[in-house]
């Protein structure tokens, strides 16, 4: 679970660990029937009934640490429900709001020495509404450069699934912005650089129909490890809160 002096994080630190440590546990998953995850009447996804449940091929730790992840990256992000104090803590807009979703990146904590903390994600999305509201929708821990598709954690096994861009071109500034996507041969135009390359996931707080940990999807889904496929967790996801 750990790659040189990078550590994962998350809110409850020493039952994630040892749990990690098995990774390959023979542990039986849950036989359950799979369902949608619970939803608060405020559209959050509700951290006290999450059941991940019911996939075939997931050990009950993979499971476990599925849930666990989500658990406290609902609870950690309400702390940034208001785009105001996201900015004052440091997260600042690539200016990709006209996608409906607009990212928001902590750039100083993308090659710190902590990784898939909610307490420290690297990048919360949000939902754009037509009045400009900004509704706080997700997570996107981000990577350190040492990582590639190869040899990303293993968290909840097939319920988890990391993804990586290399599709976009951002500014050389020290705050960089998403300008354009590359051109037809794969580059960027003179002046724009690709940046956010690393292996990368989202952990949904609200419902999404491909479940909690679904990339956005579309032109922007992303790529994954060579011989699979985009994950959608359908069992799990619900439609987009209104």
């Amino acid at each position: 679970m750990q790659k040189g002096s990078f550590v994962w994080r998350a809110v409850t630190v020493i039952s994630l660990v040892a749990s990690l440590a098995g990774c390959g546990s023979s542990a039986r998953p849950s036989t359950a029937s799979p369902r949608p995850l619970a939803v608060e009447p405020n559209g959050l996804i509700d951290p006290n009934r999450i059941d991940l449940s019911g996939v075939a091929g997931v050990t009950a730790d993979e499971q476990h640490r599925a849930e666990q992840l989500l658990r406290s990256t609902i609870v950690d992000l309400q702390r940034w429900s208001v785009v105001s104090t996201a900015k004052a803590d440091g997260f600042v807009s690539i200016h990709d709001g006209f996608t409906g979703s607009e990212h928001f990146v902590h750039w100083d904590w993308i090659e710190d020495a902590v990784i898939l903390d909610p307490a420290r994600p690297e990048s919360l999305v949000y939902r754009v509404e037509p009045n400009g509201t900004r509704v706080l929708e997700a997570a996107m821990f981000i990577l350190p450069k040492r990582y590639d598709l190869s040899d990303t954690p293993d968290i909840g096994g097939r319920l988890t699934q990391f993804h990586i861009h290399d599709l976009f071109c951002f500014d050389t500034s020290p705050v960089p912005k998403y300008y354009r996507p590359v051109r037809p041969d794969g580059t960027c135009i003179k002046g724009l650089v690709k940046r956010l390359t690393t292996p990368m996931i989202h952990v949904w707080i609200r419902p999404n129909p491909c479940g909690a940990f679904a990339a956005i999807g579309g032109f922007a889904s992303g790529k994954v490890r060579p011989g699979n496929h985009i994950a959608c967790d359908s069992v799990h996801g619900s439609a987009f809160d209104a």
